[in-house]
């Protein structure tokens, strides 16, 4: 019989989401689950039409939710997921005792949207943090600060002037073209 009383924090659908997007990119990423990754994962599952309920903002690294953040803190309490990193200023999450309980709870409305958080999570598996933070951008960027649908130079000028010097235009135009390419930017 499980102990549901080992959950008090991560009880609703956000939650096992989110703790079913972690497990899903440690089973095929071999990549540290840190903090800038799993905003930006999150970031895409919404994309992705996965209801996650959080609200991104650009900010230095790319979008991020507060939300996250707190709902990262609630699985760590409730032991859903776990904190490896033994640096407190970084953070390297896998999956916790009680993660396959939550997940098992959640079960039903999980299994809509598995594909799409497991889809998710390979297509992103090989990026480091900084690889994250520009697509993302470049896909925040598309998505949200344009009326209509904004041509390729737009959104690559309005990254570049946000991220230069950290980003060459360069690579701003590559990672561009490989996110329209793998049918990312609509």
């Amino acid at each position: 019989m499980p102990d549901w009383s080992q959950i008090v924090f991560s009880m609703d659908l956000a939650h096992a989401l989110v703790a079913y997007l972690i497990r899903e990119y440690k089973r095929v990423s071999r990549k540290k689950l840190g903090r800038t990754i799993l905003q930006k994962l999150c970031y895409f599952a919404k994309a992705a039409g996965v209801p996650i309920p959080f609200r991104f903002d650009i900010y230095h690294y790319g979008p991020f939710s507060q939300e996250v953040f707190e709902t990262v803190d609630d699985l760590i309490l409730d032991g859903v997921i776990a904190d490896e990193s033994p640096d407190r200023s970084q953070s390297s999450y896998t999956t916790g005792v009680n993660c396959d309980l939550l997940l098992r709870t959640f079960q039903g409305e999980l299994d809509s949207y598995k594909r799409q958080l497991e889809n998710v999570a390979e297509t992103f598996s090989l990026l480091d943090p900084s690889s994250m933070e520009l697509v993302s951008t470049i896909h925040y960027i598309h998505a949200s600060w344009f009326t209509g649908v904004p041509r390729k130079e737009e959104v690559v000028n309005a990254v570049w002037e946000i991220k230069r010097p950290k980003f060459e235009r360069e690579l701003v135009d590559k990672a561009y073209d490989v996110l329209a390419t793998a049918g990312l930017l609509r």
